[in-house]
């Protein structure tokens, strides 16, 4: 009997190749199927939870470095405890767990919004153990229908993602704009906004592709953000965190081929992200700013910066604009400071600032893009919430009342 012809072992070939291609496919969830990844955006949305948990189910949603979610809560009839989780960090990309903070500033900012819509005022206490500097915040709720009318950010909560890739640039209508920075004043905090065309917006530009530039021939800032990258669909939905190809800005066609490839190194990885900005942030954007504050490293200050971040992104989600952090700045800023290097960097930001005791602390775009950003992964609330550690609080407040709620 005659073997296979060199035809068909080609037509063989090729249907391997093709059922290799259809497996990975699959097992990178390119064909459809739920993520349960992505459930706590439903969650939220769809007015599933109620009371203290409600709170939680906000903070999850709240923007996170790189999607690092470093947060845990217990939760108790009268409110809820926000901790730190200090090893989900950026390593060297944070040397001074500065943007950590700034998302759990972000996480209590949407806990406070989210108060309103369970009929409850909301006391916020940052940092209310001084014996346990990860307790970063208590909320405090009073009796139902004690609150105020539900907020008009609520709905935008569920709706705000970082949107990472090109925008139609132009300018900001005004009433856009106002309504942008119509937010309550936070405490030793201020912003500064450039017009991307202005000497100041081009300044900024430049600085950012020079920071990114910095940190991309940093060979160890470089691999403490890889560590946070997941390609893989598998780890994706176990850990529910850190940044994938799906919202890395890429066109939709674009990130289900670079998914059937395997991974990026840290080093191409760095590539893209250089070129990303350099061609794409920068030149597309329509403002640039920062958030300010005298005092970047303190832990209260660093969670008003979030704060005032998280409210900067809903108030644009609401006008129909797209946001995305650039903190390149400010992680070369703080990169100086950890090695003991000149501060080139930060005497380069004084370019930026009318009053250089107000420092960078958080920087970041805004414009008008064409099509919505698409939802990052998320632990869901059961995933976060630890042991009963508010059960002694509530016990104190139970005999303070008399034995009564």
């Amino acid at each position: 009997m005659n073997g296979p012809s060199r035809r068909q072992l080609l037509i063989g070939g090729g249907g391997l190749a093709l059922a290799g291609v259809g497996a990975r496919a699959w097992q990178q969830g390119l064909l459809g199927g739920d993520n349960p990844a992505l459930a706590a955006w439903d969650d939220w949305s769809s007015g599933r939870q109620a009371g203290p948990l409600k709170l939680v189910g906000a903070a999850v949603l709240a923007a996170s470095p790189h999607n690092t979610q470093p947060w845990a809560f217990a939760v108790g009839r009268l409110g809820v405890d926000i901790f730190e989780i200090a090893s989900r960090s950026l390593g060297t990309m944070d040397p001074f767990g500065r943007e950590r903070l700034a998302g759990l500033g972000a996480a209590i900012h949407n806990m406070a919004l989210a108060s309103t819509a369970v009929g409850r005022a909301a006391r916020v206490r940052l940092l209310p153990d001084p014996g346990n500097p990860a307790h970063v915040a208590r909320i405090l709720l009073g009796p139902d229908g004690s609150g105020p009318a539900p907020h008009p950010l609520l709905p935008f909560i569920g709706r705000r993602h970082t949107h990472r890739g090109s925008w139609r640039g132009g300018p900001v209508s005004t009433p856009k704009l106002i309504a942008l920075l119509a937010f309550p004043a936070f405490p030793d905090v201020r912003v500064a906004l450039f017009e991307a065309a202005s000497p100041r917006g081009q300044r900024f530009a430049a600085l950012t592709a020079e920071a990114t530039a910095a940190i991309v021939a940093d060979s160890a800032m470089m691999a403490d953000s890889h560590r946070w990258f997941r390609h893989e669909r598998s780890e994706a939905m176990r850990r529910m965190d850190g940044l994938t190809l799906a919202t890395s800005g890429v066109s939709p066609l674009l990130a289900a081929g670079a998914a059937l490839l395997p991974a990026q190194s840290a080093q191409s990885e760095g590539r893209f992200w250089l070129e990303a900005t350099r061609d794409s942030h920068l030149p597309t954007a329509s403002l640039f700013g920062l958030v300010l504050t005298p005092r970047p490293h303190d832990r209260r200050s660093a969670m008003l910066v979030g704060s005032a971040w998280q409210r900067l992104h809903l108030n644009a989600t609401m006008a129909g604009l797209a946001a995305q952090p650039l903190n390149q700045l400010p992680e070369m800023i703080d990169r100086e400071a950890q090695l003991g290097r000149k501060a080139g960097f930060a005497r380069a930001a004084d370019a930026l600032l009318d009053d250089p005791a107000w420092r960078p602390g958080f920087g970041f775009r805004i414009g008008i893009a064409d099509a919505p950003a698409g939802a990052a992964l998320r632990r869901p609330v059961s995933a976060v919430i630890g042991p009963p550690a508010r059960l002694a609080f509530e016990v104190d407040q139970w005999r303070a009342a008399g034995g009564a709620f």
